[in-house]
């Protein structure tokens, strides 16, 4: 077995602030979850899941002239007719799918387990989340890291990207990912506001880095690479979510 004379097993620091600290400098300071309401961030966590965030927008918008930003009042929309949730939601698409997950999620929040999310530890609250129909294990944990301020790493699409590019080993999807370096997250020791601040820069980095020629190339430039953003190793072996 190698380490790295911490009692790590051939696992280097993920270096988590230092990232944050660069792409604070190139980028400024991240921005919070656009949203007025813990229920609102839980609406766009789902909205969002396979479109962009634009449509997002559009159907939160509809949501909000409809008077269906709340948990109860979207509860009471009609099934059918010009004012029925899956209508609303139109721009985000998957209309029905996501309906049945807003009111599954409205339904938590109303009557079910989430009454008692705040009691939760994070990883029950994440269970919790994810035994609702159509929250699958990203949309639990930006729920869990904005509606809840817990702090969670978000492993999306982006963020494999740039931890490829950095020489950090990833998993086959969000989950695998998540389970190879959560341990080594937890030892950066960031707190919610922190991960949610490294959230939004990891997504401006992204749409930065496309722009320049893509990761490798961009984090060259920003001076970051393996001794930067020191790897992960998994343990051993070779290591678009919706949910």
């Amino acid at each position: 077995m190698s380490g790295d004379g911490n009692g790590d097993t051939g696992r280097a620091p993920l270096r988590l602030r230092r990232l944050l600290e660069v792409l604070r400098a190139e980028l400024g300071t991240g921005h919070g979850w656009p949203a007025d309401s813990g229920f609102e961030i839980m609406a766009g966590a789902v909205l969002v899941q396979n479109t962009a965030w634009g449509n997002a927008l559009r159907s939160l918008e509809r949501l909000r002239t409809a008077g269906a930003l709340e948990p109860t009042a979207l509860l009471a929309l009609p099934e059918q007719g010009e004012d029925c949730l899956p209508r609303l939601i139109r721009p985000s698409g998957f209309m029905t799918g996501k309906s049945a997950t807003l009111r599954a999620l409205a339904t938590w929040l109303t009557t079910g387990p989430g009454r008692q999310a705040g009691s939760m530890s994070d990883g029950a609250l994440r269970s919790s989340l994810m035994g609702l129909r159509g929250v699958g294990p990203e949309t639990a944990d930006v729920i869990s890291l904005y509606a809840y301020d817990r702090p969670r790493f978000i492993w999306d699409t982006y963020a494999r990207r740039m931890l490829t590019a950095l020489g950090t080993p990833v998993g086959r999807d969000y989950e695998s990912t998540r389970r190879l370096l959560e341990e080594a997250v937890a030892q950066e020791a960031l707190d919610a506001a922190e991960h949610q601040e490294l959230h939004w820069l990891v997504l401006e980095a992204g749409k930065a880095a496309r722009a320049q020629g893509g990761w490798p190339l961009y984090a060259q430039r920003l001076g970051l690479g393996m001794s930067a953003a020191a790897a992960v190793a998994p343990p051993s072996g070779p290591g678009r979510t919706g949910g």
